[in-house]
C-alpha cells in the first residue's frame, strides 16, 4: 500500500510539473488566438484539452529551437493542434512505380555551365498561384501537375491548369489520397493525356476515376500533345541541371519538426532527415547564399507564403532533396 502511495504522489507530482512547464498565462493566450485565427472549434471539453496540450509542447519546441538563432525559424501555424497521425497524412510519397514504363534518365550537359541565380517565378506564367491539397496525400500529384503547367507554358506560352484529381483517381499504381509518386502521374498523363481542372474539379477525397464518364463517354483529354517526362539522376549538380530547364517535380522529407512548423530562413543541417516522403516543385536556385526554393501545396499560410528555402548540399541533400525528382517536358 505504502509503495502504491508513493507512485500515486510522483505521478500527481509529474503533473503538476508538466502542466507548471506548459500551462502559463502567455501560453493560454497564444492557444486562445490560435483558436480564433483558424476557426476552431472542437467537439468535446477531452478534444479540446488533448488539442491544448499538443499546441503547448509545439510552443515550447519553437522557443527551443528559435532560441538557438539558427538559419531558419520555426513557428505557430495550421497544424499546431494536429496529431502526428493527422499531419503525415499530407505527405503522400508513397508506392511503387510503374516498372513497365520507367521515366527515361534526363541527358547530361555536355558543357556544364557556372551555377547562376534562378527564379522561375520571375517569368511571368510559368509559376501559378500556391494551392492547397487539404487534408489528403496528393501531394504527388500537386507536384506533378505544377511541373507539367509550367512546361506546357513554356513551350506554348498558354497558362494551364491540370487536374490533380485526374492523377489521384485514375493512376492505378498510386493511391489516391494514400499516396503516390510524380513518376507514375506523368506515364499516365503521357498515355491518356492530361484533362484540365475546369472540367475535372479537384476534390480531396479518393473517388471512383471520372475519365470515362457514364453514358456521356470518356472525358476527352484537353491537351492533345502528349508530354514526355525524364527521371533526374540523384545529385545536386543533375538537380540544378534540371532546374536550369523548367521547375521539378521533387521529392523531400517533411516529417519533422522543421519542415511541419517552418516559418522563415533557409533550412539546414540534418534535423530534416533524408527519407523522402513529400512531394512539392522546384521553382528556384539562389547561387548567392546557395539554397534552393520550393514551392509547397498546403496553402500561402504555411511557410515564407507558401515557400520554403533549402541549403543545397552534395548528396542526398538537406531534407533528401537531391534523392528522387523529374522532369516533365513538351517537344520542341
Amino acid at each position: 500500500m505504502k509503495t502504491l502511495a508513493i507512485i500515486a504522489i510522483v505521478a500527481t507530482l509529474g503533473a503538476f510539473m508538466y502542466a507548471s512547464v506548459y500551462h502559463t498565462g502567455d501560453n493560454d493566450a497564444e492557444f486562445q488566438a490560435f483558436i480564433a485565427e483558424h476557426g476552431r472549434n472542437y467537439a468535446s471539453s477531452e478534444e479540446y484539452n488533448m488539442r491544448r496540450e499538443i499546441f503547448y509542447k509545439g510552443l515550447e519546441q519553437i522557443k527551443e529551437h528559435n532560441a538557438k538563432g539558427l538559419s531558419y525559424t520555426l513557428g505557430v501555424n495550421k497544424f499546431a493542434d494536429w496529431t502526428d497521425e493527422e499531419y503525415n497524412r499530407l505527405l503522400g510519397l508513397k508506392g511503387s512505380s510503374n516498372q513497365n514504363s520507367r521515366l527515361p534518365t534526363l541527358p547530361r550537359k555536355l558543357n556544364k555551365q557556372a551555377d547562376k541565380s534562378i527564379d522561375w517565378r520571375d517569368t511571368e506564367g510559368v509559376v501559378g498561384p500556391i494551392k492547397n491539397q487539404a487534408s489528403c496525400g496528393s501531394c504527388w500529384a500537386f507536384s506533378a501537375s505544377q511541373a507539367m503547367e509550367a512546361a506546357y507554358f513554356l513551350k506554348y506560352g498558354e497558362t494551364v491548369l491540370i487536374s490533380e484529381s485526374q492523377a489521384v483517381d485514375c493512376d492505378w499504381f498510386s493511391h489516391g489520397c494514400n499516396g503516390g509518386l510524380q513518376e507514375n502521374a506523368f506515364i499516365h498523363w503521357m498515355r491518356t493525356g492530361p484533362i484540365l481542372e475546369e472540367h475535372y474539379k479537384y476534390e480531396p477525397r479518393d473517388r471512383t476515376c471520372q475519365e470515362k464518364a457514364g453514358d456521356e463517354g470518356t472525358i476527352p483529354a484537353d491537351l492533345p500533345e502528349l508530354p514526355i517526362a525524364y527521371r533526374v539522376d540523384v545529385g545536386d549538380d543533375l538537380l540544378y541541371e534540371a532546374l536550369e530547364i523548367a521547375p521539378v517535380a521533387i521529392s523531400i522529407r517533411a516529417e519533422n519538426d522543421d519542415f511541419r512548423k517552418y516559418t522563415g530562413g533557409i533550412i539546414d543541417g540534418d534535423g530534416c532527415g533524408t527519407y523522402i516522403d513529400h512531394a512539392v516543385l522546384l521553382v528556384g536556385y539562389n547561387a548567392e547564399q546557395d539554397y534552393w526554393i520550393v514551392k509547397n501545396s498546403w496553402g500561402a499560410n504555411w511557410g515564407e507564403d507558401g515557400y520554403v528555402r533549402i541549403k543545397r548540399r552534395g548528396g542526398k541533400g538537406i531534407c533528401g532533396i537531391n534523392q528522387q525528382n523529374s522532369l516533365p517536358l513538351y517537344k520542341e
